[in-house]
């Protein structure tokens, strides 16, 4: 199964929106993605090559450069600065504020070592929709090429997941399906935990629905009946009641049309 992380609140911030532009802070941006990815290239040429030269003059010196970089800003633009810096939104935050996000952003990351640095832009509105897609669990987008444990990670609902190589062959819509269900696995668990269990389904009928459930069972279904095909008087049957769970889950709900519901109930 994908693994949930905690990518997004891992230094990864982002400019508060409601602030006008600010040069500086542009330039300085501008000079730090420049630098770290003349750095980064360099690293990349000598480890395939390290006993040239030539490369080894060139890393030395962006050695030194990326040193005096990180002297230079330490203070202003380290994660200890910016976390207390109302400038800076955590990603997680600015993702659920800001929904749907209607301007062009980029996530920025720090940590104790290096200041700032933008590692993903979304700078047009064709990359603002998907993004926004994802967010509204429509559609996966692809986050990070290397996540914890080494796998690329997706953005889906509020959360980034790290999938297994067989689950990134999946179809779009089997990779959509399996993380439809793990968001509903997820914030049930979470309800669990924020709420005991007397409290959190005292209010609800023993065949409670959520919408999120629907929307799975209906893609799972292909929007049609999953006993006969058809599409006529189409609803959803929960197979048991939900019980002390709370909320009936997607393995306990057909879509069923209105033959087979009146089969089903004799």
């Amino acid at each position: 199964m994908p693994i949930h992380t905690r990518i997004l609140d891992n230094g990864n911030f982002v400019r508060s929106p409601e602030l006008p532009p600010k040069a500086a802070f542009s330039e300085y941006l501008n000079f730090a993605d420049r630098l770290l990815a003349q750095w980064r290239r360099v690293q990349e040429d000598w480890n395939r090559s390290p006993f040239s030269a030539e490369l080894g003059s060139e890393k030395r010196e962006l050695d030194r450069v990326l040193s005096d970089f990180v002297e230079t800003f330490n203070a202003l633009y380290t994660i200890t600065s910016v976390e207390r810096d109302p400038a800076f939104l955590p990603a997680s935050r600015f993702l659920t504020q800001y929904r749907p996000i209607r301007q062009p952003f980029s996530i920025l990351h720090c940590d104790r070592a290096m200041p700032l640095h933008t590692v993903l832009a979304f700078p047009d509105h064709g990359e603002l929709a998907k993004v926004n897609a994802a967010l509204d669990e429509d559609t996966p987008l692809r986050w990070w090429e290397s996540g914890p444990h080494g796998r690329p990670c997706y953005l889906f609902g509020s959360w980034v997941w790290e999938l297994r190589p067989s689950e990134i062959a999946l179809s779009e819509e089997g990779m959509v399906l399996l993380f439809l269900d793990l968001s509903e696995r997820h914030r049930q668990e979470q309800g669990r935990l924020a709420h005991p269990a007397s409290q959190f389904t005292a209010n609800l009928p023993a065949d409670f629905i959520s919408e999120k459930a629907r929307r799975l069972v209906w893609r799972r279904a292909g929007g049609q009946c999953e006993k006969c095909g058809g599409h006529d008087g189409l609803d959803f049957s929960c197979l048991t009641p939900a019980g002390t769970r709370g909320e009936s889950t997607p393995d306990d709900i057909q879509l069923l049309c209105g033959r087979c519901r009146q089969v089903r109930a004799v």
